[in-house]
């Protein structure tokens, strides 16, 4: 009865090893294939950012999938690409979210984020979006609720929003 007991204590001890030693392997595998998987996608979203470089003025119609255009590129590892039209949100101090297409991302703003207003966030209604704004005029209008633009972001840092004039403005 003891060796009965014994042997089923190895059993279990060998099936314990042989499984973590298991687990280990296909660990090593995933985290191999998951680099080349992002240098992959690394050069590939590279390739195809510069369509997004326009002007802010030249940008107001912009593409229609553009929330299709980000990418995950960057030392930082945060999104690049062109969100929108959409609409921003203030989530907190220097951080904000925009919404297209039932799609959200999240993005910070510095002190080198261009801001452009069509008559919301600030200044005149310019169907042209050229009214240069700042960054508390883009906090205190997204705080009453979301406005209509489009964010250009590089690593999850917003470089321009520009906002979409409202059709019936004006």
């Amino acid at each position: 009865m003891r060796t009965t007991s014994r042997s089923k204590s190895l059993l279990i001890a060998a099936a314990t090893l042989a499984g973590m030693a298991f687990l280990t392997a296909c660990q090593d595998e995933a985290s191999g294939d998951d680099a080349a998987s992002s240098a992959a996608s690394t050069k590939a979203a590279g390739e195809g950012q510069s369509a997004d470089q326009d002007s802010a003025a030249d940008d107001s119609a912009a593409d229609e999938d553009s929330a299709a255009d980000d990418s995950t590129d960057g030392v930082d590892g945060g999104v690049s690409g062109t969100f929108g039209p959409g609409v921003v949100e203030y989530l907190a101090p220097n951080k904000y979210i925009v919404s297209v297409k039932g799609k959200d991302q999240q993005f910070f703003t510095s002190e080198d984020t261009e801001v452009h207003g069509a008559g919301t966030i600030c200044g005149e209604y310019n169907p042209k979006s050229t009214n240069r704004c700042t960054l508390d005029d883009l906090e205190k209008n997204s705080k009453v609720g979301g406005v209509a633009a489009t964010v250009v972001m590089k690593n999850g840092t917003a470089t321009r929003v520009t906002e979409q004039a409202a059709p019936d403005e004006g």
